[in-house]
């Protein structure tokens, strides 16, 4: 009776534990180096339910913020937000970025740079590793 008894107990907790939501995750590594704190939104394009909004510390090239985030695979928007304080006179310093396509297929590292510096086209970084400054207009 112990083991009829054990044996329906472990075959529910199986059942419980199926639920049928996607299992498979992808690392996503950013890292700030453009001097200013940074969020980011990242919205789906197959199901607009699917959102994050991550925020990170200010860093710079001497001392960069690296965070490591877990999201779900897929394609998505990603909109960066240079946090920086309004200026009266002179306005913001930061052009908006524009909204990128990233595809987080895999396990992927982006650097975001300054928001004025140029990345020369041959150094974008490997299909894994991007670069990112509001300059450009593609992620690669």
């Amino acid at each position: 009776m112990k083991r009829i008894l054990i044996v329906i107990s472990l075959l529910s907790a199986l059942l419980i534990s199926g639920d049928g939501c996607p299992t498979r995750l992808v690392r996503l590594t950013i890292v700030n180096k453009s001097g200013l704190p940074l969020e980011i939104r990242l919205t789906n394009e197959d199901d607009s339910n699917i959102f994050y909004y991550l925020r990170l510390d200010e860093g710079d090239r001497s001392h960069p913020v690296e965070k490591i985030f877990t999201i779900i695979p897929g394609n998505y928007q990603m909109q960066p937000y240079y946090i920086e304080l309004w200026d009266p006179v002179y306005g913001d310093s930061c052009s908006d970025p524009g909204s990128q396509t990233l595809y987080a297929e895999h396990n992927i590292r982006i650097t975001i740079l300054e928001c004025d510096y140029s990345v020369p086209r041959f150094n974008l970084g490997e299909p894994g590793i991007w670069k990112y400054s509001s300059s450009l207009k593609y992620i690669y």
